[in-house]
């Protein structure tokens, strides 16, 4: 059977001789002379394929091209585009409209012809689907009509981007950025709890599950229950600890709504990007629900993940900017930050907390025997161990060199000898190994805390540094409490 072409040129002279060329060759060719009539032909003749001028009146060949591709009876009908344009913008613009060919109008007729077989084959018209394109309901199969509905379509579709693009203006700023997401969500999702949600790369940061209730009342429970069921989610993809919930619109002084015991409907997404959780989103209703049918919902989604990656990698960048890059602990400039915000805070809201400096025994030693490598091993190693040992809330700092070391907030110095001389006991017995060598090592810490008679953090640090001398001149591997 022969291949059946729609030709569709707006020049009567070009039009009869590329018909009579295509008709030499062994083609089927079907015409038309301008771009409406063609859309409705195809709907009648069931063509293999559509050869069409770019340059024509009304609608060009760019826009019968997008109209054919933008409708599922249509869509698998491939499309050559002929054109005198010889400009890079031009093929960028035939390829945008789902064009399979672009070829200049000047090309030889056989060559056409085969441009012709080898799409034909590349992409089958089945007979199927030819059938029910011919059984197709053609009230709406203006061009007009179907073109006034790509515009519309298209101009939503760049709105409703637009309008998550510009939410990236406040990715320094969490909450406001929080805010103004659910005010466009709640535009056009129906909803009555939402949840956005934030990962970081940081394994300590707070995990802050935001809450909309579009200003109603909701009780803790339902809210501590919809928290629950989102975070419970999220760790498929990766651990989740300290984590709380913040009402972002709740209406302070409200009632209480006790319509909400029950949410019917919901959708939980958890936003992924290179192979880590980088967010979530979610919708609760009462109304009975299929979010995943929501006309834009593929545009929103994407859209959510662009704007949560450039949030994730804009907090990556800042966090690493405070981490030591070989043991992932926070870097000496942050141990000063840290130590005196500790320091202060305490003088203002008088409370205990404790300091301890660690050091790797005979940790040259190890370098110079089995090398740098297995030095930085062991550096890694430990600092892992001590991210085991302490609490979230405790800050884990490489100080220098083989010197770690640990703020414990809240904590009296009796109270930090437990962890402290829990994790010497860890290192003691682990069985270091790397590249088959293996080695025990020790480390030697000095304890100390935020006594009344030290003036600044100066003199704690000074007070631990001594109690870490004591410790190795006393024979290493143990901890030393400094003595007031």
């Amino acid at each position: 059977m022969a291949i059946k072409i729609l030709l569709v040129e707006d020049s009567e002279t070009q039009l009869k001789f590329l018909k009579e060329g295509l008709v030499e060759c062994g083609f089927e060719v079907e015409t038309s002379s301008n771009g409406a009539e063609a859309y409705k032909k195809v709907y009648t003749c069931t063509p293999d394929v559509v050869v069409s001028d770019i340059a024509m009146p009304a609608i060009d060949g760019y826009q019968l091209c997008r109209m054919l591709k933008n409708v599922e009876e249509t869509k698998k009908i491939p499309v050559i585009l002929l054109t005198v344009l010889d400009k890079k913008i031009d093929g960028f613009w035939g390829k945008k409209a789902g064009a399979q060919l672009f070829l200049s109008k000047s090309i030889d007729i056989k060559e056409l012809a085969a441009n012709i077989n080898a799409t034909v084959r590349r992409y089958p018209v089945t007979e199927e689907y030819k059938k029910a394109l011919l059984d197709k309901d053609e009230a709406n199969n203006s061009a007009q009509f179907r073109l006034n509905s790509i515009l519309n379509d298209l101009l939503m579709k760049s709105t409703f981007s637009n309008e998550f693009r510009n939410l990236s203006d406040f990715l320094n700023y969490e909450r406001i950025m929080v805010e103004k997401l659910f005010l466009l969500l709640s535009s056009f999702v129906e909803y009555h709890v939402a949840g956005v949600f934030f990962a970081s790369p940081d394994d300590f940061a707070e995990n802050i599950f935001y809450i909309d209730t579009l200003g109603r009342n909701l009780s803790k429970n339902l809210l501590s229950d919809v928290t629950y069921d989102f975070f419970r989610k999220m760790e498929e993809h990766r651990e989740i600890k300290n984590s709380k919930f913040e009402v972002v619109r709740m209406l302070l002084g409200k009632e209480l709504d006790s319509e909400f015991s029950d949410l019917t409907s919901k959708i939980i997404i958890p936003l992924i990007f290179d192979k880590k959780l980088i967010g979530g989103i979610c919708f609760y209703t009462k109304q009975d629900i299929d979010y995943s049918s929501f006309r834009y919902f593929d545009i929103m989604i994407s859209e959510l993940l662009a704007i949560f990656k450039m949030k994730y990698q804009y907090t990556e960048k800042e966090f690493m900017s405070v981490l030591d890059g070989l043991t992932g602990l926070y870097n000496r400039r942050q141990f000063e930050i840290g130590l005196e915000q500790e320091f202060n805070r305490t003088k203002r809201h008088p409370s205990d907390f404790s300091l301890a400096i660690l050091d790797i025994d005979f940790f040259k030693k190890v370098n110079d025997t089995y090398g740098h490598q297995y030095g930085d091993y062991v550096l890694k190693t430990v600092a892992t161990l001590m991210k085991q040992s302490f609490r979230k809330t405790d800050l884990l700092y490489r100080y220098g060199g083989e010197e770690l070391v640990i703020i414990m907030p809240e904590t009296n110095i009796e109270g930090a000898s437990i962890p402290v001389n829990r994790l010497r006991r860890m290192i003691e017995e682990y069985n270091f190994d790397y590249n088959g060598i293996k080695s025990k090592v020790t480390v030697s810490i000095g304890l100390t805390m935020n006594y009344s008679d030290f003036v600044n953090s100066a003199d704690i640090l000074k007070s631990a540094d001594e109690a870490l001398y004591k410790a190795k001149t006393d024979g290493r591997n143990r901890v030393v409490l400094h003595e007031q």
